[in-house]
């Protein structure tokens, strides 16, 4: 499951903020049952790229769930 919490627009790219489940952090390597995700996207056309995709534990992924809420 993956829900879309936010989209937060810089510049030219798009990064889609999710609640996702079952992923594993990239910086404490620990499998947790609910995370943030992050894909960033760029729009090319009218396709998109996706540029960079992360995986955070909530504890890593504050700042993003914090950006999203406001």
């Amino acid at each position: 499951m993956r829900q879309l919490i936010a989209k937060i627009r810089t510049k030219n790219l798009v990064e889609e903020v999710y609640l996702s489940e079952h992923v594993q952090c990239q910086i404490c390597q620990i499998a947790v049952p609910m995370c943030i995700e992050i894909v960033t996207v760029r729009k090319e056309g009218d396709s998109k790229k996706v540029v960079k995709h992360e995986r955070y534990c909530r504890a890593h992924g504050a700042e993003y769930s914090v950006r999203a809420n406001s």
